[in-house]
């Protein structure tokens, strides 16, 4: 019989005086086994992107540095195939993306089926609206979305925690305020 042999990549080791570029790493790294949507490839190559213009500030150790160089190493790898898009194609297909990513959470939560993975997702769109961020900065909507998205993402795990069904729709709506 044929075997099959899968590799799956350990997730990037980041020293802690980088943590908060971790969930931008974290999400790259979800979206390079994203087979099913093609734009997986770009977003993951801006998020990454992202997370080094965010930590280059911070980057004070030489395994911060290190940490840094192997996120260009993967960013350099993809160069050439981004090259085929514009900043403004890259910056609407990431837009559009996070819409996407957004709409399928609040889906799901409004048909009251929010659940930790919904929680996840829109965690994730949140993350996704703060990339948009250099493409020139981002609209209003973008924004709210992204504060939107991590307050429902820690409202449904909140419910979760305390035995309860999460309340679908945003902050005030079940009342009509």
């Amino acid at each position: 019989p044929a075997s099959i042999t899968i590799t799956i990549m350990a997730p990037l080791s980041i020293p802690p005086e980088l943590k908060k570029i971790t969930p931008y790493i974290r999400r790259a790294e979800e979206l390079d086994g994203d087979g099913s949507r093609p734009e997986s490839r770009l977003v993951a190559y801006y998020c990454r992107q992202f997370a080094v213009s965010a930590g280059i500030p911070a980057a004070n150790s030489p395994d911060a540095k290190a940490c840094l160089a192997a996120i260009l190493g993967d960013l350099e790898k993809e160069a050439d195939a981004m090259k085929a898009f514009s900043t403004e194609e890259a910056g609407i297909i990431c837009s559009n993306f996070a819409q996407d990513v957004f709409k399928s959470a609040d889906d799901q939560d409004r048909a009251g089926t929010a659940d930790k993975k919904t929680a996840r997702s829109f965690y994730a769109a949140a993350i996704f609206f703060e990339v948009l961020e250099q493409f020139g900065g981002t609209d209003e909507s973008a924004k709210e979305k992204r504060v939107y998205s991590k307050w429902k993402a820690t409202d449904i795990l909140k419910a979760m925690k305390e035995g309860r069904r999460p309340q679908a729709g945003g902050f005030g709506e079940a009342d009509g305020g």
